[in-house]
């Protein structure tokens, strides 16, 4: 009985195994035959024709179209609208490798591909360099990422040929081509392992159109272009006018025409052209270099070895060589070189010519290439090169672009966000120990305003220049991230800073010492991050705990040269910017905090600056207005202005000017968004925050009584507590688990703040 059944159920298992492995089987076949992986010469020209677009391309262009087939989005921010390509979000990957920030970059990359593809050759290395740790080889390699799935689409098809040599069953003698007429009418691309006696690669992935000469590809291209397929003035690609066959490929068809007595359809015949894919893990059009002595291809005889007694007896008296090597296995792709110049020189003086000509010679060949080179370095040795006797030769053959550190706090929290999380494997991360980290980040890399000799003068825009250079770190660091200007300048002052913020953020763009250059990388400031996490004072990433780290990093002086510039006017100043970033957090948690416990009704401040503007548009247009407690039109009030002007306005404004320059911005909303309600908060914002904090002030002993309730519920304590208090610190519980804390983390911050005050 139970032998029966075990029987039975090893009969049933083997019938789900099979059905598995027929679907298995079922799917595969389809998706090769959908994929159009093996093509006869003839039908892969027929896909030429139908689609010249997607087969007329060298590697330029093909990168480009990696490019442009992600799509584009624009992104507005203070200092200017840039294009961000969405390639780098690495959005098919679930974000992961997304290339935060960097726009500049990204543009200047796009912007050299683009010129390949205009010029219709690659004549030049591109090489990215900038700091240690400023996502330059990420952003070559979220391209190249992004051009291993679009190799795998439709219109991201690519393909090399083979050679096949069919057995004697197939094709008469013993492939000596001895004046024997061949028994196989068509292709032998579709023939099975059995019929093959045969099968020569080509390693360097030729392009399938070199099987014809040069004249019959400008006839293909002219008449595609008089067909209408092709658009007129179309730059055809260099190397696919003038390209020619490896020389193992024009060895084996020169042979084979010599064979055939010059019958061109009988050497297509032995054809096999098939699709490739972009990949990195296999080397195949996507290559990473790193920094060694060896040359970058080799060749090697394939006669050799034990191909010798498969290859056609026409062939056998060839000397055939097959190359090898990272130049060889990127061809078509992209050869990327991770930390180019720490090569020593004569280990790469071939990519001269390379570069330029498209060629290296090895020991028995000249491989003649189609790939773009992307390369990266950074400042240090790009500078030593810059010293050498040989510079004036390679500039003229390498496309310089710079990476530089992320100069928005948005940006680089990104990085955090992505990285910190995963290593500490579900580790509770409170708020703001992230953005402590990055404000710390980019602000020892910020350049003071006014010393890069960009132009931003006052001619153009105002007293732009004058008050940017009074801009503190933390204040440049504000108009970078998100806009935001001092409270303590006048109307016209933050209106001329706004119109110079894009003008500031390219002034040292362009020098050697351009901003960004300098300053802690997000490889350092992770440590400190990772080495916060073990504080075993929280069980939690804490903000203050971050802070005690910055306080002991900015002390190896002797570690970063980074910490070892003289301040300029409070910038390049590290220590400093610690203190300003306590003072900050400070500030910030005593805004989230009080909001969180609810003592006044949510926006109300936004009540009190509506009600004053409707005094102040009254009092600009000379109405009245309608009293609502006795139903009279009444003057505007000016004991209501003067209370709220009190608060918000700065030194040097006077109560006229401050009024019409709030009705003037809610004026120009009004003109931009005809539709729309005013957006107070987006416009008044830091006058919100200002109304709110002195409401506040005046309650500060109220404040801490619920702090003091809060401490004592979260340690268990809460005997003798009145209820109105304990209900105050039940809210506020609710309230900051809301913005991300737990009790452990809330507590920190609130104890830390409490002493704070008390000091």
């Amino acid at each position: 009985m139970v032998d029966g059944q075990r029987e039975s159920a090893e009969r049933a298992g083997a019938s789900t195994s099979q059905a598995l492995l027929d679907g298995i089987a079922r799917n595969a076949r389809e998706t090769f035959e959908r994929q159009r992986s093996i093509l006869t010469f003839d039908a892969w020209l027929d896909e030429v024709i139908a689609h010249p677009r997607r087969h007329l391309r060298n590697a330029a262009r093909y990168l480009m179209d990696v490019v442009e087939s992600f799509g584009t989005v624009e992104v507005k921010l203070p200092t200017g609208t840039f294009r961000r390509w969405r390639l780098f979000e690495q959005e098919f990957d679930g974000g992961r490798g997304r290339v935060a920030g960097q726009e500049r970059v990204q543009a200047a990359l796009v912007r050299v591909l683009e010129n390949f593809v205009r010029s219709g050759r690659v004549d030049r290395l591109v090489l990215l360099h900038g700091p240690n740790g400023s996502a330059k080889t990420s952003l070559i390699q979220a391209l190249t990422r992004a051009a291993e799935v679009y190799s795998h689409t439709d219109d991201g098809v690519q393909y090399r040929f083979n050679w096949v040599f069919p057995t004697g069953s197939v094709q008469k003698g013993r492939l000596g081509f001895g004046g024997a007429s061949s028994t196989h009418a068509g292709s032998y691309a579709h023939l099975d392992a059995a019929s093959v006696e045969a099968r020569v690669p080509c390693e360097l992935k030729d392009h399938p159109l070199f099987l014809l000469t040069r004249g019959d590809r400008a006839a293909l291209f002219s008449r595609l272009v008089d067909e209408g397929r092709l658009p007129s003035g179309t730059t055809i690609p260099d190397v696919l006018k003038n390209g020619d066959l490896s020389v193992k490929n024009r060895r084996i068809y020169d042979a084979l025409l010599a064979g055939y007595h010059g019958d061109v359809r009988e050497v297509l015949r032995h054809v096999q052209v098939e699709r490739f894919y972009l990949s990195r893990r296999y080397r195949q059009g996507v290559v990473a270099v790193e920094p060694q002595l060896s040359v970058d291809a080799f060749s090697r005889q394939v006669t050799a070895d034990r191909s010798l007694a498969h290859l056609p007896p026409a062939l056998q008296h060839l000397a055939l060589y097959e190359t090898a090597g990272a130049l060889n296995d990127a061809n078509r792709g992209v050869l990327e070189f991770n930390d180019l110049l720490k090569r020593p020189l004569d280990a790469w003086k071939y990519l001269l010519v390379a570069t330029e000509q498209a060629q290296a010679s090895l020991d028995h060949v000249s491989l003649f290439l189609d790939v773009v080179m992307l390369a990266s370095s950074n400042e240090l040795h790009l500078d030593a090169f810059k010293g050498h006797p040989d510079w004036p030769s390679f500039k003229g053959r390498i496309e310089l672009v710079t990476a530089p550190y992320l100069l928005r706090a948005s940006d680089e929290i990104a990085i955090y966000s992505e990285q910190v999380p995963r290593a500490l494997t579900g580790k509770h991360i409170a708020p703001h120990a992230l953005e402590i980290a990055a404000r710390f980040a980019v602000l020892t890399r910020l350049e003071p305003p006014g010393e890069g000799g960009g132009s931003h003068g006052d001619s153009e825009h105002g007293n732009g220049r004058a008050v940017a250079r009074t801009l503190t770190p933390l204040e440049k660091l504000a108009l970078y991230d998100d806009g935001s200007v001092p409270e303590r300048l006048s109307q016209k002052e933050k209106k001329d800073l706004r119109s110079v913020a894009a003008a500031l953020y390219e002034e040292h763009a362009h020098n050697d010492h351009y901003e960004g250059r300098l300053g802690a990388s997000a490889r350092e400031i992770r440590v400190v991050l990772l080495n916060a996490a073990q504080d075993r004072r929280y069980d939690h990433l804490s903000p203050i705990a971050v802070l005690d780290e910055l306080r002991e990093l900015v002390k190896a002086k002797s570690s970063y040269e980074w910490l070892r510039r003289e301040p300029v006017r409070g910038y390049r100043d590290a220590p400093a910017f610690v203190d300003a970033l306590t003072q900050w957090l400070a500030r910030t948690l005593e805004e989230e905090i009080r909001g969180a416990m609810g003592l006044v009704k949510s926006g109300s401040h936004v009540e009190t600056f509506e009600r004053y503007l409707k005094h102040v548009s009254a009092w600009t247009k000379g109405e009245k207005l309608l009293d609502a407690a006795t139903g009279r039109l009444a003057e505007a009030d000016a004991e209501v202005m003067k209370g709220v002007e009190a608060v918000l306005m700065s030194r040097g404004d006077t109560a006229e000017e401050f009024r019409r320059s709030l009705i003037a911005q809610v004026g120009a909303y009004k003109l931009e968004h005809p539709d729309d309600a005013v957006d107070y908060e987006l416009l008044f914002g830091n006058y919100m925050k200002r109304l709110n904090e002195e409401f506040y002030a005046a309650r500060r002993k109220v404040v801490e009584r619920i702090e003091e309730a809060f401490l004592k519920i979260i340690d268990g304590d809460a005997r003798g507590l009145e209820a109105r208090n304990r209900e105050s610190a039940e809210q506020l519980r609710q309230n900051l688990h809301r913005l991300g804390y737990n009790d452990s983390s809330a507590r920190t911050v609130i104890a830390w703040l409490m002493r704070k005050r008390s000091t």
